[in-house]
């Protein structure tokens, strides 16, 4: 119980959630800015993401879709729902 935690202990880490991005619309888009596989530089729009979390993405083939995992992520103040980030592929496992 965090209640009892002593003060100079960090918080436990959040488990990382999934971005489905593969839906795009207004307000839940993003643009590849640069690719160097297997990092890329991507910006958009939308909600929650942190570092660490995953982002699913519409893949070449139609029907496929592709992860990466957040490296980077920050928002910017105006329009406080776009951000950046950078992030690796991460194949699924399975």
């Amino acid at each position: 119980m965090r209640f009892f935690a002593r003060e100079d202990e960090p918080p436990p880490p959040k488990a990382p959630k999934t971005h489905d991005y593969t839906i795009r619309g207004w307000g839940h888009d993003y643009a590849i800015l640069k690719a160097e596989p297997p990092v890329i530089r991507i910006s958009g729009w939308g909600y929650g993401l942190r570092a660490g979390d995953y982002l699913l993405l519409q893949g070449d083939a139609p029907g496929t879709t592709t992860r990466y995992r957040l490296d980077t992520c920050e928002y910017f103040h105006n329009p406080s729902d776009m951000w950046r980030a950078t992030a690796t592929f991460a194949p699924r496992v399975g």
